[in-house]
């Protein structure tokens, strides 16, 4: 079944917003790198690589930037969300979110932010998986969380450096727009994946006719099953941020989060028409294996039809009686009596033969 990569829980009984590290000993967390940008204003963009949380909240000797953007890629530990927490106001229970990755993709609504979880998907050992995003939109901050090891949003930090389009002095709603589409995006290229081996299953089916490929298309439907829940959630959780109703998402950048919905659509319209053309690829596959059991049945049945008179012929010239009883049959004492029903046996058979040719049974 497609999953997130990693799924914590509270554990039960925990008072709600509780940020406690849910590693458990198998679990081999991954370092944290801390990326921080401070752009948008008179200063040239600034940007730093931290290893430490206590690093990245150092401000610039000459804070005159618009906007922060601290980016945390790794498992996040309790401590340090809890410092985040407090330094950004942010909700307790959207940092226990942050903290227990594998939350389905939703938009949480603070008085002075706004908290979305959004689902990346990875290919990981030819395994789909979805990768939690978690993303903090205030006035002049964005917190972006991703738990996985490796650059993500590398791009769009290139983007602000190279000043490119509106990116390098927009507000905070346009940064969490250009994350989003980031993570939206990258679906495009994990369900070029399905389609190539779509293909593949189907040349298979009918190149391969002896091979038995229920298993593999089963596993593929349940796949892409996994995957239309949660990008059905992302869709729905665009939706609701495209008509949102607060301060921190500006009408000017409207438009754009209504065209990473459009984007967000087109991804699950997309595996939903795989998932049927995969159900279809099994409905082919059935189909032909009941066509070519058909075809052996009916060859068998042609045999079968064709011998039983030549075994009655048989059966009846193999019951030994008394061949010097008047009643008995007289071809058992003739010279050519073996050869005679050898003949019209043959000739029996090829009759038959030749009507199932003129019927089109053959």
């Amino acid at each position: 079944m497609l999953h997130y990569l990693l799924s914590r829980h509270p554990r039960p009984g925990a008072r709600p917003g509780t940020l406690v590290d849910a590693h458990s000993a198998e679990d081999d967390p991954i370092p944290v790198t801390i990326y921080r940008m401070d752009f948008g204003g008179e200063s040239d963009t600034r940007e730093r690589v931290d290893a430490t949380l206590d690093a990245a909240l150092v401000a610039p000797e000459q804070q005159d930037h618009r906007l922060t953007w601290l980016h945390f890629e790794g498992d996040m530990r309790g401590a340090d969300l809890q410092r985040l927490g407090e330094a950004f106001h942010l909700h307790p229970l959207a940092l226990e979110d942050v903290l227990n990755v594998g939350q389905r993709p939703k938009l949480d609504v603070y008085r002075y932010s706004v908290f979305a979880c959004l689902a990346l998907p990875v290919v990981r050992d030819e395994q789909p998986l979805f990768q939690q995003v978690s993303v903090f939109v205030g006035a002049d901050f964005v917190l972006s969380f991703h738990a996985g090891n490796h650059d993500v949003f590398a791009p769009i930090r290139r983007r602000i450096h190279e000043a490119q389009g509106r990116i390098a002095h927009a507000e905070s709603d346009y940064l969490a727009y250009c994350l989003a589409d980031v993570v939206v995006d990258t679906s495009f290229e994990v369900l070029a994946g399905y389609n190539d081996c779509l293909e593949a299953l189907e040349d298979e089916i009918f190149e391969n006719t002896t091979h038995d490929m229920i298993g593999a298309i089963h596993d593929m439907r349940r796949r892409l099953i996994g995957m239309k829940k949660i990008l059905r959630s992302q869709s729905e959780m665009l939706l609701r941020w495209v008509s949102l109703d607060h301060s921190l998402l500006h009408d000017d950048n409207r438009p754009y989060f209504r065209d990473v919905e459009d984007h967000a659509r087109r991804v699950l319209d997309l595996a939903e028409g795989y998932f049927e053309t995969a159900g279809s690829l099994l409905d082919t596959h059935l189909s032909l294996a009941s066509t070519r059991l058909n075809e052996v049945m009916r060859m068998l049945t042609l045999i079968a039809t064709i011998f039983m008179p030549l075994s009655f012929i048989a059966g009846i010239y193999g019951m030994n009686f008394d061949t010097q009883s008047p009643w008995n049959m007289p071809e058992l004492g003739w010279r050519f009596g073996y050869l005679a029903v050898i003949g019209v046996m043959g000739l029996l058979m090829a009759g038959m033969l030749i009507y199932f040719r003129r019927r089109r049974w053959l």
